[in-house]
């Protein structure tokens, strides 16, 4: 008969898990998450822990990028209906893990919602890297929006906070490739490229072939913002040469750019290739933004199809994804007036400037509460 355990010392072994994910720990995480299985089968009962365990799970869940069951979990947790009893810590956990959820799902209003909410309740919570782990978070999704310097000032804090602690050093990299991407937006490219290569360096360091993936992505996408196209070629080459981010669902992304620039090359044969692998892994990994994404490129360089590319941007502007518009809509019409097609040039430099009035619309009421 196995030894019964009490809960408390489950609820320790809970809090070690989550240490891990924040890390980026997988094998480490996913061997805590068996022992924790066969823990809380032997375990005193406490609902308060199995609530705990459910939370903790969900966001093992979005490190795993099993966003499907990330959904499940949350949705089981009836922690509304029993708020007066549950404590804050659970509180914040729900709240802050649901954002996540939300951020992964591309509804980054809503994540930026929820964020306010657990941070009502953040104070509870007696840890430094909580703290840095909450600003990073909250970082990236005003960066979703283009709200670049309430990204960068969470992104500093953050920083701050894990250049103290070198069992973060991924994390720090993470928080480099933010700023370094801000900066990109606000056009400050020489320090972009600095941060995103001083990234690159870290991510390398730390032993961490993904997130030095991702920092050669970004890179890329700053040396394509700046029309440096064989530049962006080789980064987009590099990330893709890591067996780790391969098997990620960001080498959509990857994927993604590396036809985009080939297209923008005129290099078409080559751009046809990676755009139709791209197509194929967005449809593997469940990535249907990137789909629609994927499509606007093959309608603008390589069919020209004006009812298709119409039907593709009218799914990005349902999903309210207005960052993603503006680019897009921009680089169609840069495109076709290379081709001296004026018309469709003049209606896609219209698109770009409404989708650019969305977003201005959709972040005046951010800003208005931040001040």
């Amino acid at each position: 008969m196995a030894e019964v355990m009490a809960h408390e010392t489950v609820a320790k072994k809970i809090s070690d898990w989550y240490e891990e994910i924040k890390k980026h720990n997988t094998e480490s995480a996913e061997a805590l998450r068996e022992q924790l299985l066969t823990d809380l089968q032997n375990m005193t009962q406490n609902q308060t822990v199995l609530l705990y365990f459910n939370l903790i799970d969900s966001r093992y869940k979005l490190l795993m990028e099993e966003y499907e069951k990330t959904d499940g979990i949350l949705k089981t947790i009836q922690l509304n209906a029993d708020k007066e009893k549950t404590d804050q810590m659970i509180q914040y956990y729900y709240y802050f893990f649901s954002g996540m959820h939300e951020f992964y799902r591309k509804r980054f209003m809503n994540a930026i919602n929820f964020y306010r909410i657990a941070e009502s309740r953040l104070r509870h919570i007696p840890n430094e890297i909580e703290r840095a782990e909450f600003n990073y978070q909250v970082a990236i999704a005003y960066y979703e929006i283009r709200q670049n310097y309430f990204a960068m000032n969470h992104a500093e804090k953050a920083l701050e906070i894990y250049k103290a602690n070198e069992m973060y050093a991924v994390r720090e990299a993470q928080c480099l490739m933010v700023i370094g991407c801000n900066r990109m937006d606000l056009f400050h490219y020489q320090k972009a490229e600095e941060l995103l290569q001083t990234a690159v360096h870290q991510a390398a360091k730390a032993g961490d072939p993904h997130i030095e993936a991702l920092a050669h992505f970004n890179a890329g996408i700053c040396y394509e913002r700046q029309e440096k196209l064989e530049e962006a070629r080789v980064e987009f080459e590099t990330a893709l040469d890591q067996k780790e981010h391969l098997r990620s669902a960001y080498s959509v992304r990857s994927l993604y750019m590396l036809a985009r620039v080939l297209l923008k090359q005129e290099q078409a044969d080559e751009g046809r290739f990676w755009l139709h692998k791209a197509l194929n892994a967005a449809e593997e990994k469940n990535e249907p933004v990137y789909t629609q994404k994927l499509r606007i490129l093959q309608h603008v360089f390589i069919d020209r199809n004006e009812e298709a590319l119409e039907s593709a941007f009218a799914e990005l502007r349902r999903k309210e994804l207005w960052s993603d518009v503006s680019d897009l809509s921009y680089q169609a019409a840069a495109h076709f007036k290379k081709q001296e097609k004026y018309k469709p040039a003049a209606k896609y430099f219209q698109e770009s400037i409404d989708a650019n009035d969305q977003i201005l619309r959709l972040t005046e009421g951010i800003r208005n509460e931040n001040m």
